[in-house]
């Protein structure tokens, strides 16, 4: 079986264009800031703190469908049941949503276990 090797030259500039191009496709841009009220965990809420990259179910009034969103805290490190903190959301395959979004829109979160919060969109950046 023969196989054909490329000069290194090639698989160098092979794998920096691979770099680039996941660096571009896989960053996600910041969909908006929102004030987030995590319930207690008495009221169902979280159990555990959480900290940036909590991923969570983002359900939208008037739409059938849940959105997941990354949460990245600027504020605090952690995230305590009962906590209401401004945080920065980006949704997962949202892109047809996103158009819907407005400031002073509400939404809630859940996870697993059930709703584990509310929000409201403070303010939505461009794209």
């Amino acid at each position: 079986m023969n196989i054909k090797r490329l000069p290194e030259a090639q698989n160098c500039s092979h794998l920096i264009f691979l770099h680039l191009f996941y660096l571009n496709f896989m960053k996600k841009l910041t969909h908006f800031k929102a004030l987030i009220n995590y319930h207690t965990t008495e009221k169902g809420g979280l159990v555990t703190p959480v900290s940036t990259g909590f991923r969570a179910s983002f359900k939208f009034p008037f739409e059938l469908v849940s959105y997941l969103g990354v949460q990245t805290f600027t504020e605090n490190e952690l995230i305590f049941p009962g906590d209401s903190i401004a945080v920065d959301v980006t949704l997962i395959g949202a892109e047809l949503f996103l158009g819907k979004l407005y400031t002073g829109m509400d939404f809630e979160i859940s996870d697993n276990s059930g709703i584990i919060g509310n929000g409201l969109i403070t303010e939505l950046y461009s794209k």
